[in-house]
């Protein structure tokens, strides 16, 4: 006996082929270079296959593995008089670490910092986007995983870090979201500095 899930399912591929030209090409695999694992104890979202793809266009499939993708206390500045001439790379990396964060939240405060400084980059700053990308080659079978028999609760978790930008005393916030085993939202921005004129 088919599960009604299974039958709901039959009859909306029957109704979209009666209004659109379609086909059915089986269980999802492989989507905007997101990697969909299914089996019967869950559903894995990966870009294994994408962040390759990025280290060998980066030159950096022969780099060394670390497991921490910024170093402790990092302090990422400003530095006017260093600027690089060319900032095509760091935009590219950039936007490929970004396009990252679809299936790998641990990446979001570390690319948060660095993209700050897209417009004005500098050598410590690529320094930093290529060791995240360092971290990425350490942790390729990271991903989100949902896993079937999870407890189907919503529970999160949220942190700030005061005045931590050295550059305009801005704070950092982020917080992440859980529907059972696998996160659905999540967030790490720097906030803007907000500024109190005190009255006489």
């Amino acid at each position: 006996m088919p599960h009604n899930s299974d039958v709901n399912i039959s009859d909306l591929k029957k109704f979209l082929k009666q209004k659109f030209m379609m086909k059915d090409l089986g269980k999802l695999r492989y989507f905007l270079s997101i990697e969909v694992i299914q089996s019967p104890k869950g559903t894995w979202l990966l870009q294994r296959q994408y962040a390759l793809n990025k280290l060998s266009e980066y030159g950096m499939t022969g780099c060394k593995p670390i497991s921490i993708p910024l170093q402790q206390n990092v302090k990422l500045n400003v530095n006017e008089e260093n600027l690089m001439k060319d900032t095509t790379m760091c935009n590219h990396i950039i936007g490929s670490l970004i396009y990252m964060t679809i299936t790998r939240p641990d990446l979001s405060y570390a690319i948060g910092m660095v993209s700050q400084f897209m417009q004005t980059p500098w050598k410590p700053h690529l320094d930093a986007m290529r060791r995240i990308l360092r971290y990425i080659k350490h942790t390729l079978q990271c991903g989100i995983f949902y896993e079937v028999k999870s407890q189907l609760q919503v529970h999160g978790y949220t942190n700030a870090n005061w005045a931590s930008n050295v550059s305009d005393k801005g704070s950092t916030s982020g917080f992440m979201f859980f529907f059972g085993s696998g996160v659905v939202s999540w967030s790490s921005k720097k906030n803007q500095q907000l500024h109190y004129q005190a009255r006489k």
